[in-house]
């Protein structure tokens, strides 16, 4: 509750329409199918304007399919493709009834006015009529509000039943809550326990864990540009489950090593903090490769950067092999949901098997490029088996040289579990022999 508390005492300091019009905005984008991100990215409100906005329109994320069913029973009919907007106002506006601080009447006054600015006028009184019906009948319609899938779409509910049927609940519980802010300390720039006793001098207690000293968890996010050292590159925001990538692979002296999938860079330039001083890192974006660079540039970290499939070998490779590759494969991303709830929205059943042939086919074009004896580590930020677990037994069953490495940080981890995000590790090694 400590998150979204924080986030209601931001609703104090909007500077009103201006917020409300971008939460619009930026729901709009997600439906068109934007990432939530991306659709953040242009909006130029900054302070506590942007916290806001944030708040407003991560949260409506989170409670979509809820806020969706809760005005289908407000509506007598649903919205024209042309009235979209006026949708996206109603969940904005539910969601801050449901969540905010402010005075029920200064919600439903703002809310309605934004109809003059979507140029609806004329839904002027029915969003107003809606509105305070909703706070008429407030307890009896949430009371019969019962969401079986508990936020999250039918198909993708399934799946996790079906694969977690003890976890699911708690899955879900994760994937609806605000996730608290994971920091990784630059351990090349300033010493861990230094820059933890500088975040307590600013009043703020981080929580560390046992197997990184530079793994820092502060319960509620804040302005990253007020932490100490951030534009010196001190500091990078990382949840912990993604820092784990890079002590399993954990780089020895002198080691040539692979970041296949490199984008946006945060296990990039994890590996070269931890000594990783030949490193390549690919990404078939050049755009995408770009935010890597800056990433870097920001942490000091030097690395060679080349944008190229990598599973596309001819058009990148050498033919000199690596000592250890990071193949962090694109996935459906459903284990990082509570950082980015429109995941819930955007995926669609077809996309699992297309994440599935597309790692299957990276594995497939990297093994060649790792050396006997050398190691390739599989991440996904995913927690559906076919993309994780059934992805590496039917590689190692195709490839007899091949095998599994035992290792105390792989295997699946699933969202909320030590406040972290859902991820999946298998470290593999191929025969010295080969």
């Amino acid at each position: 509750m400590k998150e979204v508390r924080a986030g209601i005492e931001r609703t104090k300091s909007t500077s009103g329409g201006a917020v409300r019009k971008a939460a619009i905005a930026v729901l709009r984008g997600v439906d068109s199918g934007q990432t939530v991100d991306a659709a953040l990215l242009p909006v130029s409100l900054t302070g506590a304007d942007r916290a806001t906005l944030q708040w407003l329109v991560l949260g409506t994320l989170r409670e979509y399919l809820p806020l969706q069913a809760l005005a289908a029973q407000l509506l007598r009919k649903a919205w024209r493709e042309e009235d979209a907007d006026l949708g996206f106002l109603l969940s904005l506006a539910l969601f801050e009834l449901r969540h905010g601080q402010r005075p029920a009447f200064a919600v439903v006054n703002d809310w309605v006015e934004m109809t003059e600015t979507v140029k609806k006028p004329w839904a002027r009184g029915l969003m107003n009529a809606v509105l305070r019906r909703y706070l008429r009948e407030r307890e009896v319609l949430d009371t019969a509000l019962v969401d079986r899938d508990l936020g999250h779409p039918a198909w993708l509910a399934a799946r996790l039943r079906a694969a977690y049927p003890q976890d699911w609940p708690a899955i879900a519980a994760a994937n609806n809550s605000v996730p608290p802010l994971w920091l990784r300390v630059n351990t090349q720039r300033v010493d861990p326990g230094a820059y933890r006793r500088l975040l307590a001098e600013q009043g703020r207690e981080a929580e560390g864990v046992t197997w990184s000293t530079a793994a820092l968890c502060l319960p509620a996010s804040v302005p990253v540009a007020t932490l100490p050292g951030w534009d010196d590159g001190w500091v990078a925001v990382q949840d912990g489950a993604a820092q784990l990538a890079a002590h399993i692979l954990a780089p020895r002296e002198g080691e040539r090593i692979l970041d296949a999938c490199a984008a946006p860079g945060g296990k990039t330039a994890h590996l070269w903090a931890l000594g990783a001083t030949r490193l390549d890192a690919l990404d078939r974006s050049a755009e995408r490769l770009n935010r890597v660079r800056e990433t870097l540039k920001r942490q000091g970290g030097e690395v060679h950067l080349q944008a190229a499939d990598a599973a596309e070998t001819a058009t990148w490779w050498n033919g000199e092999t690596y000592d250890a590759i990071l193949l962090d494969a694109p996935c459906t991303g459903t284990g990082v949901i509570r950082r980015h709830p429109d995941i819930r929205l955007r995926r669609q059943p077809e996309d699992v098997a297309e994440a599935v042939a597309q790692q299957a086919r990276l594995l497939e074009g990297l093994w060649p490029c790792l050396r006997p004896g050398g190691r390739l580590l599989y991440a996904t930020c995913s927690v559906l088996p076919e993309e994780n677990e059934e992805q590496i037994v039917a590689f190692v069953q195709r490839h007899s040289d091949a095998r599994r490495s035992a290792h105390p940080l792989t295997g699946q981890r699933l969202p909320g579990q030590g406040d972290m995000d859902g991820f999946y590790y298998a470290l593999l090694e191929k025969d010295a022999c080969a």
